[in-house]
């Protein structure tokens, strides 16, 4: 080398799939890096290679290394604990570059000494970024087309960093991931380095959807990065320096008044979720099982949420707009000569255009809906007696033309005769069709699946308790629970990506729903797992039943937005609700145990009863 060239810093790759050793040299020409990139195959040959053991005696030292964690002999994470046995352990970065996004993995990389992690399938622009970054704060002469991203914070930075200021280890505090397309600005409020990594690099792996993380370490700090970030989503640690609990999400929606807050804590307990729910929290993870995908989707069902809350209050102030703008029916009624006067907008409100003028009280009752009537009548009698200051009524009613519509009914008793009694009465009507569709929307977005559109785990575990609730009050009722999730779903989404993926997930819960009565409940618990419950069926039933849905699933044809994809099958663990269940968690863990066995016999089967889990499984 002459002494003008440029230092050129020798990388290994140690990758055992020849397809991904391809794509790493190609994103390095990608990015015009003057590297020079070494192969070998698994962590044992790493190990020789570092060592200058034959057949690599005269190997250069490498000043990075990218590494795989599924990988024969000697894998990613045993290569990590065995390099920090090692002198070069605090000299040479390791990247991860892995399929998995498994909070788990991101983690044991991390405590073994990972600089970062990625996750494959590799978005190029991304690696290429962070890869330049990552060789500037180590020293790395890397860089020698592409350009220079902002420095990224030395670890020494980050910890001197103020407590009061935003973290300059936060993303949106120096240069954003991609500059060639804006990502989602999320503010983590988190104290904890090494929880607030795991989410940073977490969403970092998403292929789907790009963030620009702020970064904070207490409440306190949030005010000072509001005039410079404008959060679509915040994600909220509730064990903060300054401030813990339900405290903590009443202070944050003071300042998020309608953007979404998502509570990540260590306290797994149902009952205070709910009250982080009630608080103002749009969702509640636990740490420990958040996986990179489960994270992303919260983020996306939170902001699809605060969207539609948003329309909802759009709607409200239209309502209040059409207050102001006299959008209203009127209705003016003498109870005492039982007639009432109407104006032309209440005639085109319930459908009787032909209704302006004074006509009889019974001109309602030609449109209200029978199954509304008693809840309508109610109000009105109690205003009549003195009871309610005012009256207010939701009801529908029936078009002659056949169409129903949503009505708000208020008014109030404006004169009484001597005892008190009712004369006259004046009021409105208002059409609030749109209003209740929403609160629909709402109440069913809150309790199904959004990709599937089945129940979600909620509403399937409080059908669970129902059904135990029956069966006390019905001796001899019996109910059927299936657990059962696809078969090899993760090396499906390995192979075709996790957009195939969800296609998959989609057209296998409509699967399995065409094959259930109509009464039935079929739910889904989280990635690819599924639950069934079949509502007063014995056990030859329920296997039946479950053979169907293995059957209808097997002989289930790719859609035409997956073309030359494989099939999928599923395993199905089968049992029957006790009357001497302790709660549903025991139907659960029979069901689970026969979905384990049926995995144990080769999957694409059925298990009834499944015995405890006595054999390894397959692995996917």
């Amino acid at each position: 080398m002459s002494e003008n060239a440029e230092p050129v810093t020798d990388v290994l790759l140690v990758e055992d799939e020849p397809a991904d050793v391809h794509l790493t040299r190609m994103a390095f020409e990608e990015a015009g890096v003057t590297a020079r990139l070494h192969h070998v195959n698994d962590g044992r040959e790493a190990l020789r290679f570092l060592a200058g053991e034959a057949p690599y005696d005269h190997a250069p030292q490498p000043g990075l290394i990218l590494l795989d964690l599924n990988m024969p002999h000697m894998g990613g994470l045993e290569f990590l604990q065995r390099l920090r046995e090692t002198d070069q352990a605090d000299a040479t970065p390791v990247v991860v570059l892995s399929t998995s996004d498994l909070e788990r993995d991101i983690r044991a990389s991390r405590q073994n000494g990972a600089a970062d992690y990625m996750v494959k399938p590799l978005d190029m622009e991304q690696f290429c970024v962070r890869v330049q970054r990552l060789a500037q704060d180590w020293n790395l002469p890397l860089a020698e087309h592409a350009p220079s991203p902002t420095p990224a914070p030395s670890p020494t930075e980050r910890r001197d960093a103020s407590p009061e200021a935003p973290r300059k280890g936060g993303d949106h505090a120096t240069a954003p991931e991609d500059t060639r397309r804006e990502g989602v600005p999320v503010l983590l409020v988190e104290d904890e380095p090494g929880d607030a990594d795991l989410v940073r690099f977490g969403l970092r792996g998403s292929a789907r959807d790009r963030f620009d993380v702020t970064w904070v370490d207490r409440l306190s700090a949030v005010p000072q990065v509001l005039d410079k970030v404008s959060p679509a989503v915040v994600l909220l640690d509730l064990s903060l320096p300054d401030s813990t609990g339900l405290y903590t999400v009443r202070a944050a929606r003071e300042w998020f008044r309608e953007t979404p807050i998502i509570v990540l804590t260590g306290y797994d307990d149902e009952d205070f979720a709910l009250r982080t729910l009630e608080a103002g929290a749009a969702d509640y993870l636990v740490k420990g099982r958040i996986e990179t995908s489960t994270l992303v989707r919260a983020i996306r069902y939170a902001r699809s949420r605060a969207s539609l809350e948003g329309r909802v209050r759009e709607s409200e102030a239209r309502m209040a707009a059409a207050l102001e703008g006299a959008h209203l029916g009127l209705w003016d009624w003498r109870v005492d000569q039982d007639s009432m006067y109407v104006d032309r907008r209440w005639g085109e409100l319930t459908g009787l255009a032909e209704a302006e003028g004074i006509g009889p009280i019974t001109l309602w009752e030609q449109v209200l809906h029978p199954d509304d009537r008693e809840r309508r009548d109610t109000a009105l009698q109690r205003h009549l007696a003195g009871e309610t200051l005012r009256y207010s009524a939701e009801f529908r009613v029936r078009h002659p033309s056949g169409s129903e519509a949503w009505l708000l009914d208020a008014g109030q008793v404006i004169e009484r005769d001597r005892d008190q009694h009712a004369r006259r009465m004046v009021g409105v009507v208002q059409d609030i069709t749109e209003h209740k569709r929403m609160e629909q929307r709402l109440e069913t977005l809150a309790r199904t699946d959004p990709l599937t559109g089945l129940a979600n785990r909620r509403l399937f575990m409080d059908e669970l308790e129902r059904e135990y609730a029956r069966m006390r009050r019905e001796p001899g009722y019996t109910a059927g629970l299936l657990m059962l999730d696809i078969d090899h779903f993760k090396r499906f989404n390995d192979r075709y990506g996790h957009e195939i993926g969800d296609q998959v997930l989609v057209e296998f819960a409509d699967c399995i729903a065409s094959a259930l009565r109509a009464g039935d409940r079929a739910a889904r618990l989280g990635g690819e797992e599924f639950a069934i419950l079949l509502h007063g069926t014995s056990p030859e039933g329920a296997e039946h039943t479950a053979e169907r849905v293995r059957a209808r699933v097997e002989a289930m044809e790719p859609q035409p937005e997956r073309p030359n994809t494989t099939g999928v099958t599923t395993s199905i663990g089968v049992t029957i609700l006790r009357a001497d269940d302790r709660g549903a968690d025991d139907a659960l863990r029979r069901a689970d145990d026969a979905l384990y066995a049926a995995k144990s016999r080769g999957r694409n089967c059925v298990v009834v009863n499944g015995s405890a889990r006595e054999e390894e499984p397959p692995k996917d």
